[in-house]
């Protein structure tokens, strides 16, 4: 099990001093090369600066002055944090959404965390340039985490569902505000019983399955947290007295659900047990310590094969994200003592000596990248790197009255006519600032696990050899 603490960006005022503030904060965002994302601090000014409708919640807190801050926000006014998370999607993510009065009010730092932490936990176990097909279950009127997606991770598309049919129509116009219909579908889910309606005949999965039957990489879902209104007021009235009281409306499916979240997750569990491999990463956002520690044993119960642990912590705010899998393993690291340059001449010598055929690929790192990857895809025709292979080669040049043929004696032309018994791509990547580097394997769907760690396992004594 695998897992990962995140304390990520905070959204408040820089508390550096004012001096220190010569540029602008995101500057470096706005170029050929931009990546999106929020910086480090956000100090109000600027973002009111971008965004005029923001000047008018913000307070001067002049005897601040000598941390360097210029002003903060009402926080006990739910207009100034709806307008605040406006702003910061319109400033840092170039996204234009409508977000209802009656509606929650996602924060939008929160909502990158979670992204963010699929990328780094669940995207990264396929090679750059991988199809990423995500769905967002009870996506809201903002359909905050498909427009977010569609800004943090390159080559992704999403469907967003949920149960109201009027956020299911603001979500659709925050879609097309932003030009995203070709990223972004919804689907309203009729049956609130159901998590997963994918296999529902109106379901807009307009793409093949994978090989290995799955048609969604992953699944995000941030569950209604209460069993009641009740429940949540016992809960509001035991947090810290003085803790700034944030956004508090929003639709009854929104906030509430029979069971709380326990029930209503504990449910997702139970399909994914059904759908298993249909969707290759299922994950959830989760507000309870309690309800984690039960998903988790739950999970180990149907057989799962994989579970992924982050904690995101935002301000005050605390969340965990569970994911699981029934997939094997799809991706193996390899070391090498050896900078990217020698690490590609390694990597092509030693597959080549294997009778691996590849192709070089080039793909871009994010959207509006001007650099690119370099990777490799390989298709493998026999179990050159066995014992088992080089034994039986042995026997056959024996009984030929000959010595062994070398494991591409047939040569790429003939190899590349015959069916593979293996595909990957293989991504080579620096670290330490050049002075090593890596290689990561990522199975093509549809082949054998197994037989690409087998692989992995003979590379890794052949760089330890070398």
């Amino acid at each position: 099990m695998d897992s990962n603490k995140t304390n990520t960006h905070a959204v408040e005022n820089s508390v550096l001093p004012r001096k220190r503030i010569k540029t602008d904060p995101t500057a470096e965002m706005y170029n050929s090369k931009r990546t999106y994302d929020l910086p480090e601090y956000t100090p109000f000014w600027y973002v009111a600066k971008r965004y005029p409708e923001l000047q008018t919640y913000l307070v001067s807190v002049d005897k601040y002055n000598n941390t360097g801050r210029k002003s903060t926000l009402d926080f006990k006014n739910p207009d100034a944090v709806r307008t605040l998370n406006k702003a910061l999607l319109r400033v840092y993510f170039d996204l234009d959404v409508t977000i209802p009065n009656e509606s929650l009010c996602p924060p939008v730092a929160n909502r990158l965390n979670y992204i963010k932490w699929i990328k780094s936990n669940i995207v990264a176990e396929f090679w750059p340039g991988y199809s990423i097909r995500g769905l967002d279950i009870g996506t809201g009127a903002s359909c905050i985490y498909p427009l977010l997606g569609a800004r943090v991770l390159a080559n992704s598309s999403f469907i967003g569902t949920d149960v109201n049919s009027t956020s299911i129509a603001v979500a659709n116009q925050n879609i097309a505000a932003n030009s995203l219909e070709n990223r972004i579908q919804t689907y309203l889910n009729t049956d609130r019983q159901t998590k997963l309606p994918i296999d529902n005949s109106d379901f807009p999965i307009n793409w093949d399955a994978d090989a290995d039957g799955s048609v969604l990489l992953f699944n995000m879902c941030n569950p209604p947290f209460y069993d009641s209104p009740e429940e949540r007021q016992r809960l509001r009235d035991t947090k810290s007295i003085g803790q700034p009281s944030l956004d508090i409306n929003g639709k009854d499916d929104e906030l509430y659900t029979e069971g709380g979240e326990e029930m209503f997750l504990s449910g997702l569990v139970d399909e994914s047990a059904v759908y298993q491999k249909r969707i290759k990463w299922y994950s959830t956002m989760i507000g309870k310590k309690k309800t984690l520690a039960l998903l988790k044993t739950k999970i180990r119960s149907v057989g799962a094969k994989h579970i992924k642990e982050g904690l995101l912590i935002q301000g005050r705010t605390t969340r965990w994200v569970l994911a699981w899998s029934f997939l094997s393993q799809t991706r193996f690291c390899l070391d090498l003592e050896k900078n990217t340059n020698d690490a590609h001449k390694w990597f092509k010598g030693a597959i080549s000596g294997l009778g691996i055929a590849h192709s070089t690929i080039s793909i871009n790192k994010h959207e509006k990248s001007v650099d690119a990857l370099t990777c490799y895809e390989c298709s493998a025709f026999e179990k050159s790197w066995t014992r088992q292979w080089r034994r039986q080669q042995i026997a056959n040049s024996e009984e030929a009255g000959s010595g062994p043929a070398d494991a591409d004696a047939d040569g790429t032309a003939e190899l590349s006519a015959k069916i593979p018994i293996l595909k990957f791509v293989a991504e080579i990547v620096d670290k330490e600032s050049g002075a090593s580097s890596g290689v990561n394997l990522y199975l093509n769907p549809g082949f054998d696990s197994n037989m690409l760690m087998s692989l992995y396992n003979h590379l890794s004594r052949k760089a330890t050899s070398t």
